[in-house]
């Protein structure tokens, strides 16, 4: 055989073992890992901390009833693991619930304490705001809270207390920070959270505000505890790392500031912004949407 024919030959393999390839199926992608169990953790004497299943939840044990802050994502299974992990540490009823904003990870099972004879209570804006709220994390709007308040609002249960408050728009419209004062503890909802490491200022429908976002963390800082409860997050943060993430809130806010000053294009502020070294990965969902862009620059661009 001579050298050209070989390598015709040779070349021919390699074309019909590339097209064969070529046609052959491609790997079934890995499955996702199933996510972790929820899980209640013991904080203070009749006060936990309830992971997984959506945002985070707490739970007050009186000697009247139970307290419970937020109510996870909208389905059997969560609110069946949640009603189980409560029975595991009291045998009373939850008779006061609390949404610290209307996110249906939050908020989703409402409807299921409503019917068990619970009260539900939230910031006086949640209604408005559901009316024009969707999502993909529930088959349907969440029910609003049966109880409202406006700026404060003290919950007693039992011996019992907890302290509501609005400290204005953050997050979202309409939060409310909870709390503990017996316990020296309190509950951000997500104007706190320690996983995922983005913090997400809700604008447009949501009435969320990033200066307010950020006064509410100050406010709330100003309150005497030693504990505080993350919206997401599978470990409660003590006050000094709650001072540090609101200096790495003034940090972003400062940065895009500077970047709005130099004349960045909205379409291309977010991608300006190095946040890498506060740990905060911006982008997506959360600030990447043009509509939250444009509320951002509208309120760091005010005098």
């Amino acid at each position: 055989m001579n050298t050209r024919l070989a390598g015709l030959l040779a070349a021919s393999t390699a074309l019909i073992a590339g097209a064969a390839l070529a046609q052959a199926p491609a790997a079934p992608a890995a499955p996702r890992a199933p996510p972790p169990p929820m899980e209640i953790q013991k904080v203070r004497p009749n006060l936990y901390f309830i992971v997984g299943g959506g945002g985070n939840s707490e739970l007050l044990v009186t000697s009247d009833g139970a307290l419970l802050v937020d109510t996870k994502n909208m389905n059997d299974k969560d609110y069946g693991d949640l009603m189980k992990l409560i029975g595991s540490v009291t045998d009373k009823p939850v008779k006061v619930v609390v949404d610290t904003h209307h996110h249906a990870d939050h908020t989703g099972n409402n409807e299921k304490f409503i019917a068990a004879g619970a009260k539900v209570i939230g910031q006086e804006t949640m209604p408005e705001i559901f009316k024009n709220y969707t999502t993909r994390l529930a088959p349907h709007t969440p029910a609003s809270p049966t109880t409202l308040y406006a700026k404060t609002m003290d919950v007693r249960l039992g011996k019992s207390q907890a302290k509501l408050y609005h400290f204005g728009p953050g997050h979202t419209g309409a939060d409310t920070v909870v709390y503990f004062p017996a316990q020296k503890a309190i509950a951000f909802g997500d104007l706190l959270v320690s996983s995922p490491t983005v913090p997400n200022y809700d604008a447009g429908n949501a009435r969320g505000s990033l200066l307010g976002f950020d006064r509410a963390l100050g406010e709330g800082l100003k309150l005497k505890w030693d504990v505080a409860f993350p919206g997401h997050g599978d470990k409660p943060l003590t006050r000094d790392e709650v001072k540090a993430y609101k200096v790495k809130i003034d940090q972003l806010i400062s940065r895009i500031r500077d970047s709005i000053n130099a004349g960045t294009p909205k379409d291309k502020l977010i991608a300006s912004l190095k946040t890498d070294d506060l740990g905060f990965k911006i982008g997506g969902q959360f600030w990447a949407p043009p509509e939250r862009v444009d509320a951002l620059v509208e309120e760091l661009s005010r005098k």
